[in-house]
């Protein structure tokens, strides 16, 4: 299952093919027509919306430059930011589709521009000609058997009559909210103002706010189990050891990094849940090894709202090497016993971007949030220094 996400444009519907992560200070974020070289004119407005200070894509999502592929040109105006926005988080979540709407995909079209402070879906214009010109395509994939959303402004739905694949949005928390297995889904109403996502989000609200209640009721009377380890001596005893190497560059140059020997790799000091800062520039592989009775390994970092399960091969768990090395890089490791349901996990990525800002993110908070669902685990923490 995929989920295409298109631009309404007054020229109709744009798809938005792919989003690759250049992650380079030094180039400039860029959109792409139909993967060639061939550049669209909102580029340089586009890559004002990912820079940090002005944007909210390099904040949000982790990398300081991207790469979008459309499949038309797109000369003005910023209409296409709340699609550009979805784009990115479906792209997070390994669900991005590429525009070519199979039996059973999901298709959200969205136009809106974005509140960088406040994040606040702003009206757009021509809002109806935008539509008319999706309509033919929406009805088309609705043969499919695939879900259609068209998204527009709160602001503008009085330019729009009522239609079932419309939906009035306001925030980009409720443009989230649209993506297939969220964990605050705003469903279709079968009412005359089905259109009032806020209405709606209303509700949601209330009932997240009883369930929070009976959690805190729940955890109150039965802690779950939390492996503690605030020194190397207490990490031993508890059975589950834990070591991060690190493969750095000799002469200039990365060694053979399948080469597991002592001259290939070093131990990284490991004090109170914290491993020893290190340089960027100097590192060419990083892995944690831990015993085989830990199910799951996640990175969270401290400067982004980045979220995902480590991959684990012959040299233990990997750690990805962010490609910008011009700034210091923080994060977390979290050592789970048992994996975390994919639902688990999707409800972290939003917990993390419910918060203003991806620092705001303590080991306190991170600790409290895995304790409410019952995980048993250990948290270390990390900093890559900047080249």
């Amino acid at each position: 299952m995929k989920v295409h996400i298109f631009i309404a444009t007054t020229q109709g519907l744009v798809a938005i093919q792919n989003i690759t992560a250049i992650d380079d200070p030094d180039i400039r974020s860029v959109v792409s027509v139909n993967g060639t070289s061939t550049t669209a004119n909102i580029s340089s407005s586009y890559h004002n919306f990912v820079k940090k200070g002005v944007g909210i894509i390099q904040q949000m999502f982790g990398a300081c430059s991207y790469r979008v592929d459309i499949s038309a040109r797109i000369d003005q105006g910023n209409s296409w930011q709340v699609a550009i926005y979805l784009a990115h988080l479906a792209q997070t979540k390994n669900m991005l589709g590429n525009g070519n709407v199979q039996s059973g995909d999901h298709v959200i079209c969205a136009t809106g521009e974005v509140n960088t402070t406040n994040h606040q879906i702003l009206a757009v214009g021509q809002i109806a000609t935008k539509y008319q010109l999706a309509k033919p395509l929406l009805a088309q994939w609705k043969k499919l058997a695939s879900s259609v959303k068209f998204l527009l402004p709160l602001a503008n739905q009085v330019d729009l009559k009522h239609d079932d694949d419309l939906f009035a949005i306001s925030s980009l928390k409720q443009a989230a909210a649209m993506l297939p297995n969220s964990t605050q889904k705003i469903r279709p109403s079968s009412s005359s103002n089905r259109m009032l996502v806020s209405t709606n989000f209303i509700y949601i609200s209330l009932f997240t706010l009883l369930s929070f209640a009976v959690l805190m009721y729940l955890w109150s009377n039965q802690q779950p189990e939390i492996i503690n380890s605030q020194t190397p001596e207490a990490s031993s005893a508890s059975g589950q050891n834990i070591q991060m190497r690190a493969w750095l560059k000799q002469h200039n140059a990365c060694p053979n990094t399948t080469n597991s020997s002592k001259q290939a790799n070093q131990l990284i000091a490991l004090a109170h849940n914290t491993f020893a800062d290190i340089a960027l520039g100097q590192v060419c592989k990083l892995t944690v090894q831990t015993d085989s009775s830990l199910a799951q390994l996640l990175l969270v970092a401290q400067d982004a709202y980045t979220v995902f399960p480590l991959s684990k091969g012959p040299q233990g768990w990997d750690i990805p090497l962010p490609k910008n090395r011009s700034v210091d890089r923080s994060y977390f490791i979290v050592l789970l016993k048992q994996k975390l349901s994919d639902d688990n996990i999707e409800q972290l990525r939003l917990y993390r971007e419910s918060m203003a800002k991806p620092e705001l993110l303590t080991e306190q908070k991170l600790s409290s949030w895995l304790t409410k669902q019952k995980a048993t685990f250990r948290l270390y923490s990390h900093k890559l220094l900047q080249s």
